[in-house]
Parts: C-alpha cells; structure tokens; sequence
C-alpha cells in the first residue's frame, strides 16, 4: 500500500526539518511534501535524505506563505504533483524581536500572516483532501510564547497564541470526519531561531528552565510524529506544551 502523504511547512531547518525526518521513519513512515520559503538546497538535501535513510517519496515544494493565495495553491500543487495530503503540520514560521512601541502594522501583518492565517488557510484547503481519510492530522507548531507571553516579542506570542483558538475551533468543526487538530508549543529549542542567543542570554534563558537546557528539535518531532499516527486518534483540540518545565514557574 502506497504511504500517506504528509505536508510539512517550514521543513528546510529547524522543527519543520526533524518533522520530516520523524514521520519519513515513523513505524507507518509517510512520503512528505518538504516546503519552504527560503533555503532550496537545504530542502533538496532533505528530500534526498529521506529517499536515501527511509526509502520513502519527498518532493519539494517553495511558498512565501505571508502572500495572499500562497497557502491554498500550495495544497493544491501538493495535491495534484504529489498525492492528496492526509496530514499537515504547520511549522513555517519567523520572529521579531522588538518592543512592542516600535513595532509596525506591517511587522503585526507579516507574523499572523505567517502564523495564523496560513495555518487557517493551510487547514481549510487540506481538509479537502484529510476529511476523506479516517485519519486525518493537522499539527501546529506554536510556541511557548503564546501562552505566557514574552517580552519584547508581543506580535509573535499574538501570532502563536491565536494558533490555539483556531485549534479548538477547528476541531470542534472537523471530528465529524475523525479528524484531530493539536497544538505543540514548545520552548526555548536549538534551532536557527535561537541560535542567535548570546552566552548571556543562553544563561539567563536557562535558569528559567527546569530541566537545565534547550530542547532538540528531534523531541518536539517525536511529539508531532506521535499525534499524527494512529495511536493519537482520540486526542484533539489540545495545546501540548514541550518546554523543559519552563512553565512550571
């Protein structure tokens, strides 16, 4: 039997990149629709590692999701060139680090874009394509960020926290084809996002954390991979939070 497809945003690094990888090795392994915005090479070295490690199919696939119909037309041509997605997890993403007085309108527009609204848009052009499966699987990467805040960051955690409305909403709409919708906010996570941390702040960023380190983008993968098989079916409408017991105070 062919593998179910899976389309994952933002997969060229970071979160995305090990989501790929997780669900290309996954016990039922998946082929995946590898996108991304910026980054070719970095998108075709992972679609040749997956073929190569996981003899599964990926192919890939360039969006700016920030632009109006770039979110629709990405399923569609996912769709029609490479088979009908049967789950999606969103983790494009980008961050702006700024005092909220010296943020623009076109900074708020550029993060919901990113964030929410083509999370929305994603889900309502894949459901299309989910709610004919019995197991259809929408994952959102949200962050941390969008349950307790962060300072200097406000357009982002509203970014990421408005994920969390549209999971519960979405999955109030889409159990009637047994399809679940699930949120994972992670915390701090090596990744080029926070690679840009300066020792100072790596430093005060871990004092926070109970655990005493950043997380590895490969555990908040296993996390996803495990809400998209089978044995996820009954959990849906939930925020996940993976943190290192960053929220715990």
């Amino acid at each position: 039997m062919a593998n179910p497809v899976a389309l994952v945003t933002g997969a060229s690094s970071g979160i995305g990149e090990a989501c790929a990888v997780a669900l290309a090795g996954a016990h039922r392994p998946f082929d995946v629709a590898v996108h991304y915005r910026n980054g070719a090479a970095s998108a075709e070295a992972l679609a040749a590692r997956l073929l190569k490690e996981f003899q599964v199919r990926a192919q890939v696939f360039q969006a700016d999701l920030a632009q109006t119909g770039a979110a629709a037309a990405l399923v569609e041509r996912v769709a029609e060139q490479f088979g009908p997605p049967t789950t999606l997890i969103h983790s494009a993403g980008q961050f702006l680090e700024q005092p909220i007085a010296f943020t623009k309108p076109e900074d708020w527009d550029a993060l919901f874009e990113t964030h929410a609204f083509s999370a929305a848009l994603l889900a309502k052009a894949a459901l299309r394509y989910l709610r004919k499966s019995a197991e259809g699987r929408i994952v959102f990467i949200g962050s941390l960020a969008g349950s307790v805040g962060l300072g200097n960051a406000a357009a982002y955690a509203a970014a990421k926290g408005a994920l969390v409305g549209l999971c519960k909403s979405l999955a109030l709409e889409v159990a009637r084809w047994q399809t679940t919708v699930n949120v994972i906010a992670p915390g701090y996570v090596e990744t080029p996002m926070t690679g840009g941390h300066d020792e100072t702040q790596r430093a005060r960023n871990l004092q926070t954390i109970t655990l005493g380190r950043y997380g590895r983008p490969e555990e908040i993968a296993a996390l996803a991979a495990f809400l998209c098989s089978p044995q996820a079916a009954y959990i849906t409408g939930q925020t996940i939070i993976a943190d290192g017991g960053a929220s715990l105070g």
